[in-house]
């Protein structure tokens, strides 16, 4: 995003308050021929600024989600690789979240770019293979 929104709103609203200050009738909220243009471009810039803000949350929410989502997708494939073909002990898969965030930064390290499966992530998505096993 560029500034120009945000620098825009920010002049208009120092215009605004310059001017609200030094006229009487700005002051007692009453109609001004001189303020009133100011006043109403302070509000049409702040409401573009807040809007550009909102969007810009909106699509940094449905980033991040994309992002856990993905990585709940690696852990699970991982921790189901690692039961399904790992070494099992009575019956049961000796797998663990450590092997989980291991195993998923060999396979997909490159994908991780450096932010590793943490254990939490990899003992949910050990969890859920096991209940589905």
């Amino acid at each position: 995003m560029s500034d120009l929104p945000f620098i825009a709103y920010m002049t208009a609203f120092q215009v605004s308050v310059k001017h609200t200050a030094d006229c009487e009738p700005c002051l007692n909220m009453e109609p001004c021929p001189t303020g009133d243009p100011l006043h109403n471009d302070f509000a049409a810039k702040q409401a573009v600024w807040t809007s550009e803000q909102r969007v810009q949350a909106a699509n940094e929410r449905r980033r991040a989600k994309r992002r856990a989502d993905s990585r709940a997708r690696i852990a699970r494939h991982t921790a189901w690789q690692l039961v399904t073909y790992g070494r099992w002990e009575g019956g049961r898969p000796l797998a663990t979240a450590t092997d989980v965030v291991r195993n998923a930064d060999l396979m997909y390290g490159g994908h991780l770019k450096g932010e590793s499966i943490t254990t939490t992530e990899a003992a949910a998505a050990l969890a859920a293979i096991l209940k589905t096993a």
